[in-house]
């Protein structure tokens, strides 16, 4: 199967300075974004006639709406937009900032710097061919630094940029391009030549005796990269060798600097994709910056922490942990002392201990016990109280299967918690819902002195088939004589909403009652549909 290797955005137009008028064609066409888009080929149409009237494109409509879809593309590429599960295009903040007309240039400018590879857009089943595996970068952010770089003397060529930079697949390979731009240079001809065709052959194109082929495949995406790198402000045109030139304006460089630092490459791309494209789609005056971010310590002190959260790597949100815990886990590898005063410091929110660590071993666990122990530390840090594998109290239909969790809120709410670590998906089937309705439900009856009043299957990656949810309902109700409510909930989803609740200090009673109320026989794969249920303003 083909796959990118090469930088690439989706371009109906190249000049980000037109992207308000996208979004305000989009809004009139949509009706304010209430108009179902997903399959509604008349709107895509309607979508590029708006776009026309405004003189954003020629007013040749296609026949399919595939123009107009080319241009929601765009705006998805850089998280104006995102369709949510009904099929409905969502502007995000920074979108109804611009559409408001506040701040118009800075959001722009933000939402181009912080483009990111991969994106909502580009793991989306419409983008093909897909990117190749390993693409953790920021090419506007990169490209920049390039052209910054005095190593080569701030200054770097079209043909660099599409050998070079836009080959890049991570932040961190900034030197090693440096390098090889430097070689470039320093080669006659013939080498140039070899090293032209040795990129492209690398990187899936067939080698060609005439590399300029080559180049011209790309020459309109490096054109399109050079002109988003310029919009910014932090790089000049080139117009001596066709590329890019750096700055001569320290004050500016640092406020690129500062900017970089406030936002890092955005992981939620890898945990929930919905819930990546709104925290990318913050305007630049709503941006949350996370305490810890902006702050640089010392070597001795970043040695520290690092070390404080590989420790701390198996705990979802380890600064809800009480200081004893803490200080106990930590003196696994420090001297009391230190651990202590780590753990103060952790407490105090002076660094963020919660690492990625934790939810990419959740959502990647080959191990369906420890990704049954990871569930209860979500829970717990929700503010329940859990037991692994406990006993039935009853035998229904000669049945004396375990849940994988029971957990407790207030002594008063019982839920059964199963644990689905199925890596493709989890579909609810009917065998599935007999066993919950018929097993769990009914052994557990008078578990504690209470009754089961709710259920949840946790699920490794997306879940389907909501409806028998309602049907478990109905058999709990006609077996054992209790009213049920139920909910599928995606790991990430479940993480995300102890995320949110530990950076905005909710308290554990607040936590386990926004748990509670999640249980409307509902399946949630994105923290984005359990926080508009909540009503969480994202």
């Amino acid at each position: 199967m083909t796959e990118r290797n090469f930088w690439f955005v989706t371009r109906p137009l190249r000049d980000p300075q037109y992207h308000a008028d996208g979004l305000r064609a989009l809004q009139k066409a949509t009706e304010d974004f209430t108009l179902k888009w997903k399959g509604n080929r008349s709107l895509h149409q309607k979508y590029e006639q708006c776009l026309a009237d405004a003189e954003m494109k020629q007013n040749n409509i296609s026949r399919d709406g595939s123009g107009g879809r080319t241009w929601a593309a765009m705006l998805k590429t850089y998280s104006y937009v995102y369709e949510d599960e009904d099929g409905y295009l969502k502007p995000t903040k920074v979108a109804r900032a611009i559409l408001e007309g506040r701040k118009v240039p800075e959001n722009i400018c933000k939402q181009v710097l912080t483009l990111q590879i991969p994106n909502g857009y580009f793991i989306s089943s419409a983008f093909r061919p897909k990117y190749s595996q390993g693409y953790r970068i920021q090419p506007v952010m990169f490209l920049i630094r390039l052209a910054n770089s005095t190593l080569l003397d701030k200054y770097i060529t079209k043909d660099e940029i599409i050998l070079f930079a836009m080959t890049a697949k991570r932040n961190d390979e900034l030197n090693d391009k440096i390098d090889q731009i430097i070689n470039y240079r320093k080669a006659n001809a013939e080498e140039k030549n070899e090293i032209e065709n040795r990129v492209f052959k690398d990187n899936g194109d067939i080698s060609r005796v005439d590399s300029r082929k080559d180049f011209s495949k790309y020459a309109d995406v490096a054109t399109t990269f050079t002109i988003l790198c310029r919009f910014t402000g932090y790089v000049i045109q080139d117009s001596e060798h066709g590329g890019l030139k750096g700055i001569d304006d320290p004050s500016l460089w640092k406020e690129f600097e500062s900017f970089c630092d406030r936002y890092p490459f955005n992981r939620r791309i890898d945990t929930d994709p919905q819930f990546y494209t709104l925290s990318a789609g913050l305007d630049v005056d709503t941006y949350k910056t996370q305490y810890g971010v902006n702050s640089k310590p010392a070597s001795r002190a970043r040695k520290r922490n690092i070390k404080a959260r590989q420790l701390l790597s198996d705990y979802p949100q380890p600064e809800d942990l009480g200081m004893e815990e803490l200080t106990a886990i930590l003196s696994r590898e420090f001297i009391d002392s230190e651990a202590k005063k780590i753990a103060e410091d952790i407490k105090a929110r002076k660094f963020k201990a919660s690492s990625d660590s934790f939810i990419d071993a959740y959502l990647h666990e080959d191990d369906n016990l420890e990704f049954e122990r990871k569930t209860a530390r979500v829970l717990q840090g929700l503010g329940l109280t859990t037991e692994m594998h406990p006993n039935p109290t009853t035998s229904f239909n000669n049945s004396n299967e375990n849940i994988d969790v029971i957990a407790e809120s207030d002594g008063k709410n019982l839920i059964l918690v199963d644990a689905k670590n199925y890596a493709k998906g989890f579909s609810l089937s009917a065998a599935l819902r007999n066993v919950m309705a018929n097993s769990y439900i009914a052994g557990y009856k008078g578990y504690d002195g209470l009754d089961p009043q709710y259920y949840c299957y946790v699920t490794a990656s997306i879940n389907k088939n909501e409806k028998n949810l309602q049907k478990i309902n109905e058999l709990a109700l006609k077996n054992s004589g209790l009213e049920v409510h139920g909910m599928m909930i995606s790991a990430s989803a479940l993480y995300w909403l102890l995320n949110y609740c530990s950076e905005n200090n909710i308290s554990e009673e607040e936590r386990s009652e926004m748990f509670i109320n999640l249980f409307q026989d509902k399946a949630y794969s994105s923290f984005v549909q359990v926080a508009d249920v909540l009503g969480i303003k994202l």
